[in-house]
């Protein structure tokens, strides 16, 4: 059964580098020890920033990798996210909240790879890739800004938390069969980049002393 803490090095290696440049990528042994070395080498993970339209604030998109690299069998998970949406300490909270929402989506494909074969070969790649389009076409997310604009305006951060926390099974599987527990993933992913521990520094420094 696949584990929460199987994506710790992920999410560290995508916050740290975002978090410092605005941009990120997963590849290899940055995956950590717990990831399959099959799946090291058939994923890649990237932020990208980009202005998205229609007030998104975050779009999802799994790459074939060979459509683009010949003799490639392989995937890039590449998140795209409007930096204009995240400017100061308050914008790296909602950035981790995403995050976390985001790697849910890819331990979902990293479950159905392993539950595949767990290896790069063309029968592998050729059966993952019709899993993918004819199951879990729109299954990456697209969150737009209208499922938690209020939010965002009033900065009501708990909120937030609960709304990308409630996301049932079905946004993620679009039906197919998994193990994954996506609610308690979100929790383990926020609470493996100490989440509560930045909302409580972020309080602190905008509580209004008497």
């Amino acid at each position: 059964m696949i584990q929460s803490r199987y994506f710790y090095d992920l999410l560290d290696c995508l916050a740290d580098q975002f978090l410092k440049t605005g941009t990120a990528s997963c590849v290899g042994d940055d995956f950590g020890i717990d990831i399959s070395s099959s799946a090291k080498e058939y994923f890649s993970v990237d932020i990208v920033p980009e202005e998205l339209q229609n007030d998104l604030v975050v779009l999802g998109v799994l790459f074939d990798d060979s459509v683009y690299v010949p003799g490639r069998n392989g995937f890039s998970f590449t998140i795209y996210v409007d930096l204009r949406r995240f400017i100061g300490f308050e914008h790296r909270i909602y950035f981790l909240i995403i995050l976390a929402h985001e790697i849910c989506h890819f331990a979902f494909y990293y479950e159905l790879f392993v539950k595949l074969g767990d290896n790069t070969g063309i029968r592998s790649h050729s059966n993952f890739t019709h899993e993918i389009s004819s199951k879990l076409i729109g299954a990456v997310t697209s969150e737009q800004d209208n499922t938690s604009q209020t939010i965002f305006d009033e900065h009501n951060i708990e909120e937030l938390v609960k709304t990308f926390g409630k996301y049932n099974k079905n946004h993620f599987t679009k039906g197919s069969n998994t193990l994954i527990n996506f609610h308690a993933f979100f929790k383990n992913f926020l609470n493996s980049l100490e989440f509560k521990h930045i909302l409580e520094t972020y309080k602190n420094t905008t509580t209004v002393q008497p």
